[in-house]
């Protein structure tokens, strides 16, 4: 009885192995994920190992050595990816299913082989199982201290609410226009398009023209990154304090992630009676903002959780989800168009509506009338440096924007504002290791073409810049007084966000920069 008490309590390693990959990615992204994050991926899998075990179990009726069949299964199920990927790099040029059904073949009749010896052996494996535990719980050591170690991570997102700074002074019976925010991303300017696309974007250009639409010859993203720039973009404000209140060396995100959550735009359109509504974008951030009134398009919040696609990223399941990611994603970004074109129709009262929309940005799935491609590498992200990808699914997404600006023109009874802008660049021409002047304006240039009811555009002749943009629109038309900041631009390395390189006067009178700064 003490011999079989003894095998039970040293055969739980199944259900150390199931939380392992995600207490260890949490460990490795605690810029990224909170501890809540991970609740429900851990349910799943020590659910999946415990009904595993539980099956062979009641097949083999031996606990010792269907615990070893189960811990075995999972570390080559969550390790799958970090082979893969090594076993590409090595051999393979592109990764398709069929080197995925190669490798997976492998890893099956490697399961199947050493499941059987296990099955077979005429021993206990009572010291194997033993060892087995050992390695579970030393595996887990090292992640948990370094998130105990860590913690102080965490603890912006339980920063104090954010000051707002703006009047909620109402206008009379004035018609308020709807305002359109909507961020194309990595979508560069025509500049960058002629010259390193080989890219001839003036049909577009001249649909907005002929809209009445302000295009500036040339402009910038104010940060080089997506959560540095939207951020900065919702708030209208610089973020550079950031470095005090992070750190330098942090590539903490929570606080960004915050500020986008509770921005400032959306209050003050609230404030002066505005429904605001965010478009699921599914990436983390914009996913889902709490402060706005409607959040569209996030029906299946399973497959947008950053968290579960970090950890399929390494699974068997890769090339599965691949299929999955793609329907989900296609579904996304018509589920977008449509709300974008169809809202103002089911409210009376004026919509400000903010729409992150991942196009141009890869994956490269639609061809240029809206064709599917599939992806030439089967894994998560789906693309590489492809321009003739990027350059075809930039003609959809100028598609898909031409038929939403015509809707929203033809069919507001009061003329919208309609801002289209890019958090980025590309990286596309660029080696984004090494540190060039080409690579940071790549990667800085971005469009922003406004659309004014009163075609009113001498403000932003003056001043283009997006840091202005949504002041200007909120003095001019929500009834606030903000002050204009003067045009500033930072460049920052993706190891260290919150350490910044003032490009301002290389961007705007082409002076050189030290590019060593970032060495």
């Amino acid at each position: 009885m003490k011999q079989e008490i003894k095998q039970i309590s040293f055969s739980f390693h199944p259900l150390l192995f199931a939380i392992f990959p995600a207490i260890s990615l949490l460990s490795e992204n605690l810029h990224l994920l909170v501890p809540s994050d991970l609740l429900f991926p851990i349910l799943i899998f020590v659910f999946v190992a415990i009904s595993v075990w539980g099956i062979l179990y009641l097949i083999f009726k031996n606990i010792v050595k269907t615990s070893l069949i189960t811990s075995l299964s999972l570390f080559l199920f969550f390790a799958y990816g970090h082979f893969a990927s090594i076993t590409y790099d090595l051999f393979f040029q592109e990764t398709t299913f069929k080197e995925h059904l190669i490798l997976l073949s492998i890893f099956f009749v490697g399961i199947i082989i050493i499941s059987r010896y296990i099955l077979k052996s005429k021993h206990s494996l009572h010291n194997v199982s033993l060892i087995a535990m050992i390695v579970g719980i030393s595996i887990l050591i090292l992640p948990i201290g370094i998130i105990v170690t860590n913690s102080t991570e965490q603890n912006y997102l339980e920063t104090d609410d954010i000051k707002s700074n703006f009047s909620n002074v109402k206008t009379g019976e004035l018609q308020k226009p709807d305002i359109y925010l909507i961020v194309l991303d990595s979508y560069p300017n025509e500049k960058i398009l002629s010259e390193l696309f080989d890219f001839d974007n003036s049909d577009f250009i001249s649909f907005l023209s002929s809209k009445n639409f302000f295009i500036p010859e040339s402009t910038f993203s104010h940060y080089h990154t997506s959560f540095l720039s939207i951020t900065s973009l919702l708030n209208m404000d610089y973020i550079n304090y950031f470095t005090t209140d992070v750190g330098e060396n942090s590539k903490n995100r929570f606080l960004a992630y915050k500020m986008i959550d509770e921005n400032q735009i959306m209050k003050i359109a609230q404030s002066q009676d505005y429904v605001t509504i965010n478009i699921d974008s599914g990436w983390e951030a914009t996913r889902y903002i709490s402060s706005a009134d409607v959040n569209l398009c996030g029906k299946n919040q399973f497959l947008n959780s950053q968290t579960i696609v970090m950890m399929i990223k390494n699974s068997m399941l890769n090339p599965i989800y691949v299929k999955i990611f793609e329907s989900d994603y296609r579904d996304r970004i018509n589920c977008s168009f449509d709300s974008l074109s169809n809202f103002h129709n089911e409210t009376k009262q004026p919509v400000f509506v903010f729409s992150h929309i991942f196009l141009p940005h890869g994956p490269y799935y639609w061809g240029p009338n809206g064709e599917y491609n599939v992806p030439s590498k089967a894994t998560l992200e789906g693309f590489h440096k492809d321009k003739k990808g990027f350059t075809d699914q930039l003609q959809f997404t100028n598609k898909k924007v031409k038929q939403f600006v015509t809707t929203i023109l033809n069919e507001s009874d009061t003329p919208p504002i309609i801002i289209l802008y890019s958090d980025h660049g590309t990286m596309l021409s660029s080696d984004e290791n090494t540190f060039s002047e080409d690579f940071i304006t790549e990667r800085m240039s971005n469009i922003t073409y406004v659309h004014l009811p009163d075609h009113d555009y001498e403000s932003l002749k003056e001043d283009s810049s997006s840091i202005n943009l949504l002041r200007m629109i909120s003095n001019n038309y929500l009834q606030q007084n903000l002050p204009y900041l003067e045009q500033k631009y930072y460049f920052s390395d993706d190891d260290k966000p919150y350490r910044w390189l003032d490009v301002t006067d290389f961007l705007l009178k082409n002076k050189k920069i030290d590019v060593n700064f970032f060495n």
